[in-house]
This record gives structure tokens, C-alpha cells and sequence, in this order.
């Protein structure tokens, strides 16, 4: 008996299997997929970057626009400080102009430095012309034993002899009546005899300590008020009474040296020609001298020397009586008067002799 055979499977020929040309289509295709999407996420990311970059720009241009703002702001309240500056610079002049116009209207003479340069000269020949006709008329130990009461500390005895040198007797008067002059004229705080000559000092003082450009005005002022004073008022009454007694103080101390000449000859002459009043005509010139001075914008004042063989001679501020430039200060017969600095101000050198 035959068996039953099962039915055989017939294959479809016309099914085809994948082949290996569309594997490669399929792989290109995904490459292709996530070049794509790598190429949006860089366009992405450059979007980014762009728009914080764009974000920067804008930041940046707003704050170069804020210092833009800031500058014009600057440069215009510059202009205005500069504006305001100039006006007030311009207010100050017309003040100051105004100022000096004004105290130049209340000064307490017409004299200047050149003026007072001057008058200090006239004075310096008045009194050595004064000495000079005094010339051998001294009693020389009379003479040695005044000079050594006001000089003690001064060496101008022979040592040998111990009497007075000749030659000094005339330099020494000269000396005694500068001394007398600075003492009591120069020196005096406004002028001699005033009442508030005292009280200005001590002002002056204070204004000085604490460095007051009110000291100068004041000076200014009070030099004012003794120059335009009336002859008949307190002032220059009191002014008088104290020239006599400085004329006086000189008169005695020559008289003490040339003696008995001066005082002999005083009794029998005119009065324009005595020895008093021509040591009151000296008087007279230093106390104008001293308004002068107290008138100026430079403070003028005495500056020592120190004698007796123990500073050296400066030939920038001192003169010597032989024209002598080296050496050591024997002694001082007119100090020196300075006032400001040496190029700009007052210097009146002051006389001197050397030892040796």
C-alpha cells in the first residue's frame, strides 16, 4: 500500500531577500538623518552664541552711550566751573584793584623803597657830617670811660696801653647815635611816644602767631594815622615831647665825649647852628624815615650783627669803613636793614669795621 506523501512547499522565485545594496541605502539614509541633526544643533548653538553676542553688543553700546551721556555732562559742567571760575577770578581782581586803590589813597606817604633807600643815606651823611665836625675835639679819656660804660663787653682799648685808639673816637660817636636812633625810633613798634605803642605790639604779636594777613594792613593803617595828623593833636605832641628827650639822650652822650667843645660852643652860637639843633634835625629825619617804613608793603626791619671778633664780615649785607672785604666784625656802627627777600625787597647794608 502506497503511503500518502506529504505536499511539497513550492518557493515563490519571484520573492526577492533584502540585498546588501539596500542595507548600504538604509545605513546612508541614518547617516544622512543625523548629519541633519548635528548640522540644526550647530545652527542652534551658533543661534545662540549669536543672540548672547548680539545680547553683549547691545549691552556694550549702552554703556559706551551712558559714558557718551556722562562725558557731555562732564565736559558742560567743566566749561561751567571754568566759566564761573574766570567770572570770580575777575570779581577778585576788581577787589583787589579796588583794595590797593584804596589803601594806596590812605597810605602814610608817597615814599617807596627807592625813596626810603635814599632817605637812609641822607640820614647815614647827616650823621657822620655831624662827626666829622666834631673831628680832635674829643677829651679821649672822657671819651674812653663812655664807650666803655656802654660797651662793656666791647674790646676797643689798647690792650697794651689800655687806652682809647684815635682813630675810633669818631666811628664810636657815630656808633652811639645809630644805637640811640634804632633804640628809640627805629624800633619802636609805630612810632615814639604813642600811648598805644605797647597795645600794638602785643596785637602785633598775636597777629603774627597765627599767620594773620591783616598784620600788614594794620601796620599800614596805624603809620597812616600818625602821618596825616594834625601838628596840634595828641599825637604829634606826644611825638615831640619824646623827639626831645631822644635829641637830648644824644646830646648829652656827645657832649660827654667832646667835651668841653660841644656844649661850649652851643652857649656862644645861633641857635640854627648849635649842635642841639642839629641832632634834632637828624631826630626829625629818622622819625620819618620810621613812618616811612612802617607805610610799606615790606615789612623793613634791623638785622644784628653780632661784634667783638665773632661773625664774619658779609660783604652782601654789610659795608666797611676802609672798603676792607674779609675779616672778622670788630664792631657795628649802622646795623643792617632788610626787609622781604635779598632779590625782590629792602636791603640797607650796615656799616661796620673789621679787626686787625
Amino acid at each position: 500500500m502506497l503511503m500518502e506523501s506529504e505536499p511539497i512547499t513550492e518557493i515563490d522565485t519571484n520573492k526577492q531577500l533584502p540585498s546588501s545594496s539596500s542595507s548600504s541605502e538604509i545605513i546612508d539614509q541614518n547617516q544622512e538623518q543625523q548629519q541633519q541633526q548635528q548640522q540644526q544643533q550647530q545652527q542652534h548653538n551658533l543661534q545662540l552664541e549669536l543672540e548672547q553676542l548680539n545680547e553683549l553688543i547691545a549691552q556694550r553700546t549702552a554703556e559706551v552711550q551712558n559714558e557718551k551721556r556722562n562725558k557731555e555732562r562732564l565736559q558742560a559742567e567743566l566749561l561751567e566751573a571754568q566759566r564761573i571760575f574766570k567770572e570770580r577770578e575777575a570779581e577778585y581782581s576788581a577787589i583787589e584793584h579796588s583794595f590797593f586803590e584804596h589803601t594806596r589813597a590812605i597810605r602814610a606817604t608817597d615814599d617807596d623803597l627807592s625813596t626810603i633807600r635814599d632817605s637812609f643815606k641822607l640820614l647815614k651823611y647827616s650823621i657822620a657830617r655831624l662827626i666829622m665836625t666834631l673831628n680832635k675835639k674829643a677829651d679821649k679819656a672822657k671819651a674812653a670811660e663812655k664807650f666803655c660804660q656802654t660797651w662793656p663787653d666791647l674790646p676797643i682799648v689798647d690792650p697794651t696801653t689800655h687806652e682809647l685808639e684815635p682813630s675810633l673816637v669818631n666811628l664810636l660817636s657815630e656808633k652811639l647815635v645809630h644805637e640811640h636812633l634804632v633804640k628809640n625810633v627805629f624800633n619802636a613798634p609805630i612810632y615814639p611816644g604813642l600811648k598805644v605803642n605797647d597795645a600794638y605790639f602785643a596785637l602785633y604779636n598775636w597777629l603774627h602767631q597765627h599767620n594773620s594777613q591783616f598784620l600788614v594792613r594794620l601796620r599800614q593803617q596805624m603809620a597812616a594815622v600818625v602821618a596825616k595828623s594834625k601838628a596840634d593833636s595828641e599825637i604829634q605832641l606826644a611825638a615831640q615831647k619824646e623827639k626831645q628827650l631822644i635829641a637830648k639822650r644824644i646830646y648829652d652822650d656827645l657832649a660827654d665825649i667832646y667835651h668841653p667843645f660841644l656844649r661850649e660852643n652851643d652857649a656862644v652860637v645861633d641857635e640854627e647852628k648849635r649842635y642841639y639843633t642839629k641832632i634834632c634835625e637828624i631826630v626829625d629825619k629818622a622819625l620819618k624815615l620810621s613812618i616811612a617804613i612802617r607805610g610799606q608793603e615790606v615789612e623793613i626791619t634791623t638785622v644784628p650783627i653780632e661784634e667783638g671778633s665773632k661773625q664774619s664780615f658779609e660783604e652782601e649785607t654789610m659795608t666797611e669803613v676802609k672798603g676792607r672785604t674779609n675779616g672778622l666784625v670788630r664792631f657795628c656802627i649802622c646795623p643792617t636793614f632788610m626787609g622781604g627777600d635779598r632779590e625782590h625787597g629792602f636791603l640797607e647794608k650796615g656799616k661796620v669795621v673789621i679787626s686787625g
